[in-house]
């Protein structure tokens, strides 16, 4: 997020807000149409408990701060991606208990309620603050700035790189434990999100920069939310491995599932498959 911030201006974030119809889109497909679809999936394949809980509670968590990375590495909107993952961050404390009460209802405890300062203190230090320090380095030091960014960027590459290697490398991720069918389950409702969205965004005439970001942070989810709320609010449940699984599975694919996108539009081949490329007309950068 620092390296991201060395790269932006108040006038990016600016242009986001001054015409919203994107970030308005972005949450519609956050808070209704992904968990409409996770629905549909746990009732088409007759998801057991904790399956079908699993499932709902990865569609209703907030936009993760990994997809703004992955949006600059595939030179999406970045603007616009931040502003959604701050907004579904900050409306999770709302979103996330009504979507689950919605969804699963008869699945939840009684004292369910959403851990706020937990996501509060996670969006403020990891999202907006290193944000705002790289892009306060940029306005007073454009030159170092620029020289800073890539450097930074690349560092959170290999670290998120160190990571993936490491977890599965551990031994402690074993796709095989309850048979094939839930990590199959859990597989096509993602890539469900990156065919559908890019199909949504070009019907609706987005540019393929909007596309990639609007994929991406739909695509991946802020894992560490869900961690907390299986962890404090399904303690002793018979089905908690089952939503634990159904987080960590998708935690770990995820990555993967916004590859395609970020590559098909890094080298020019438009951001969704059977549409041409969209990109934005250079003449609207300054007013788009």
């Amino acid at each position: 997020m620092f390296g991201m911030g060395c790269t932006l201006g108040v006038g990016d974030f600016a242009r986001v807000f001054r015409k919203p119809d994107g970030l308005v889109l972005g949450l519609a497909l956050q808070l209704v149409v992904m968990p409409f679809v996770a629905v549909a999936f746990a009732s088409l394949f007759g998801l057991e408990k904790g399956w079908a809980v699993g499932l709902m509670l990865v569609a209703a968590l907030p936009g993760g701060a990994l997809s703004n990375l992955l949006t600059f590495v595939g030179r999406g909107h970045v603007p616009l991606c931040i502003a959604l993952t701050t907004a579904s961050t900050l409306g999770a404390i709302v979103t996330v208990p009504v979507m689950l009460s919605l969804m699963a209802r008869a699945f939840l405890p009684r004292e369910f309620s959403f851990p706020v300062e937990c996501a509060v203190r996670e969006m403020f230090f990891y999202l907006l603050l290193p944000l705002a320090a790289g892009m306060l380095l940029r306005r007073l030091q454009r030159g170092r700035a620029d020289a800073v960014a890539p450097w930074a960027i690349r560092a959170s590459l290999i670290v998120v790189a160190i990571i993936a290697v490491g977890a599965l490398g551990s031994g402690r991720i074993r796709i095989e434990e309850y048979g094939w069918r839930p990590p199959l389950v859990i597989l096509a409702y993602g890539l469900s999100s990156v065919v559908v969205v890019p199909q949504l965004c070009r019907l609706l005439r987005r540019y393929d920069d909007e596309t990639v970001a609007l994929t991406v942070q739909t695509a991946l989810r802020n894992i560490g939310i869900g961690l907390l709320l299986v962890r404090f609010f399904f303690p002793g449940e018979v089905f908690q491995a089952h939503i634990l699984y159904t987080c960590l599975f998708y935690a770990g694919m995820q990555l993967c599932l916004a590859l395609p996108i970020i590559l098909r539009h890094r080298v020019g081949r438009g951001s969704a498959m059977f549409w041409p490329a969209r990109p934005r007309p250079s003449s609207l950068e300054l007013t788009e």
